[in-house]
């Protein structure tokens, strides 16, 4: 079974990421952003799609900010 840390190097190889030393301030700021961004996708007086919008994108920062934490970056941004 591929552990989590080889499928990470196996993207790189392939070039779907890009091997990156971790950048703190970067990392920081990608979970402000989804922090920001959950408490409004829960506002009921918001539409359904504004809504969506703000939780995909806090999806999408943790996301990023996890790959950041392990030391990579997404080549398809």
């Amino acid at each position: 079974m591929t552990s989590p840390q080889e499928t990470l190097q196996n993207l790189a190889k392939i070039g779907k990421l890009k091997a990156e030393p971790p950048d703190q301030a970067e990392f920081d700021g990608l979970l402000r952003s989804a922090r920001n961004r959950l408490p409004d996708a829960q506002n009921p007086g918001l539409n359904p799609e504004s809504r969506f919008s703000l939780a995909y994108d806090a999806a999408h920062s943790l996301a990023l900010a996890a790959l950041r934490w392990h030391g990579y970056r997404s080549e398809n941004r």
